[in-house]
């Protein structure tokens, strides 16, 4: 089986790959492969095992099996940990502890402010030690805090528990990205992260129907509220799968080692397929790499964008405010499960669009990732003005209904975007940690407060000018991505511009 050899920008003998008198300006240009690539065929747009070699596609079975499923679950019970305090609000947490204020927003922004503290730490401390054992450590102990969560008796606990859990979080999802970026071919590589992605909306819906069985089934039990008892619950889901992390996440590629999954010419395949990926340790940079890095756009571009797309999701987030609103003391529209259930709706749609983004943007010419990214943002500017422009309690409930389900299409890029941040820094992996994390730190820096003044606790649902600020924030997120899929195109075709001027070169760019 022969692999293509890779030629990168920071690699000594390859100034050949910047054309002559024009040096790379406002960022880096793209990995080359100098070597021609296999003809790929319908079969890889179903899935890219069925496209390749019997030795690889078994080894890239066993990868989906192990670093996926891993990343998945432990992508799960984060997401599970951390919204289930949305569906406990208002399932009686909100009159047990008095929470009649915006106590719920200033939770959120505690766990936001410790989310953004451990991002970078957490990715370079990642690049240093055993990925599996980190991970793994990482769920083991915010699962401790979850379980903490369900004894506290007044805001001043909640607050620190929620501080702890947001601090462990930080690092994982950038962590379990960098990982399967560091295995992943360009044109593997949006539908595992997306599949990965997804998770983040698998964990609420699965935290809304378990928020509806615990409450029909443990509420008052032992005298305590239900609640409580979800939280209980979704610490024995989450030690489980922490513990699967430990034997089913890979090292990186140059730590691997032969174990009881992956063979000795598995290894050796894994390091071939993904030539970038030499260094031993990765992690330790100098101050002239963090200015060099700034002087690229991927630093400033990438974090902007996902910054204000992560405020899309607050229009869906209403919903659930929404359908509660209904009851009153006299009359009861909605059980506490059907409050629970009837907003995962959005989670669904979520999930179905985001894994037909991710197989459209592999299949679009050189994997392109900005046109997935560009359709969740219009869609961000177009549903939040429809919501803010309706009454919140139509004649026609399902109007409303259809509007909140509608604004899950804002959230279908976020796999495919990681994606993207992760292939143009693949040459340099600790420029791929560090933007990454800021990527992640940006939008949380955000996320910790714009809610509190865009979607208050105490007006919702009845929220006018949080949506309109929703759909500003959507129109400067369609500006960015389509900014950067010209960037990228443009240093593309530099890329292989440059290639062509060397005699009896066949350049395939690899995005």
């Amino acid at each position: 089986m022969s692999l293509p050899s890779v030629r990168t920008p920071d690699e000594k003998a390859s100034p050949e790959l910047y054309a002559a008198n024009d040096p790379p300006q406002w960022g880096d240009l793209p990995v080359v492969q100098t070597d021609k690539q296999p003809q790929r065929t319908w079969k890889s747009f179903i899935w890219s095992n069925l496209d390749v070699p019997k030795e690889e596609a078994r080894f890239l079975t066993k990868l989906d099996l192990t670093l996926c499923s891993a990343a998945a679950l432990g992508v799960m019970i984060r997401y599970l940990d951390q919204v289930n305090i949305t569906n406990a609000f208002n399932s009686g947490m909100k009159e047990d502890l008095g929470l009649y204020g915006n106590e719920l927003n200033f939770a959120n922004a505690l766990w936001s402010a410790a989310y953004v503290f451990g991002q970078i730490p957490s990715n370079l401390i990642l690049t240093r030690v055993s990925a599996p054992y980190y991970i793994a450590f990482l769920e083991i102990a915010w699962t401790a805090f979850t379980f903490g969560t369900a004894g506290v008796k007044n805001t001043q606990q909640l607050y620190v528990v929620r501080f702890f859990v947001g601090l462990f979080e930080a690092g994982h999802f950038p962590a379990v990205m960098y990982v399967a970026s560091s295995y992943y071919k360009p044109h593997e590589l949006a539908r595992r992260n997306t599949i990965i992605q997804v998770f983040t909306s698998v964990g609420p819906l699965f935290s809304g129907f378990l928020m509806a069985a615990v409450y029909a089934g443990l509420n008052g039990v032992n005298g305590w509220p239900g609640w409580r008892w979800m939280y209980i619950i979704c610490g024995c889901i989450s030690f489980p799968c922490a513990v699967w992390t430990i034997f089913a996440m890979p090292q990186l590629p140059a730590r691997m080692k032969p174990n009881w999954i992956f063979s000795a010419a598995e290894v050796e395949l894994a390091r071939a397929r993904m030539p970038s990926e030499k260094k031993l340790f990765t992690g330790l940079f100098k101050w002239k790499d963090i200015v060099r890095w700034h002087k690229t756009w991927h630093v400033w571009l990438f974090p902007a964008y996902f910054l204000f797309s992560a405020q899309l999701g607050q229009a869906g987030g209403s919903m659930i405010f929404w359908v509660k609103s209904y009851n009153t003391a006299k009359t009861t529209v909605f059980s506490v499960a059907a409050i629970n259930i009837i907003p995962l709706g959005i989670n669904i749609l979520t999930i179905i669009g985001a894994l037909t983004s991710s197989w459209i943007s592999d299949s679009l010419p050189r994997s392109a990732r900005w046109p997935s990214m560009a359709f969740a943002s219009f869609a961000g500017i177009i549903f939040p003005i429809a919501l803010a422009a309706t009454p919140v309690h139509p004649a026609n409930r399902g109007t409303r209904w259809a509007l909140y389900y509608l604004t899950s299409l804002s959230g279908t890029a976020a796999g495919v975007t990681w994606t993207f941040v992760n292939e143009t820094s693949r040459h340099d992996p600790e420029k791929r940690a560090y933007v990454s994390a800021m990527m992640n730190a940006f939008a949380y820096i955000f996320t910790a407060w714009i809610p509190i003044f865009t979607f208050p606790t105490n007006l919702q649902p009845y929220i006018v000018t949080g949506n309109y600020v929703t759909a500003g924030f959507a129109a400067c997120a369609l500006i960015l991505a389509l900014t950067i899929g010209y960037l990228h195109n443009r240093d593309v075709n530099r890329a292989e511009a440059a290639l062509e001027k060397r005699p009896g070169s066949e350049a395939e760019v690899g995005i």
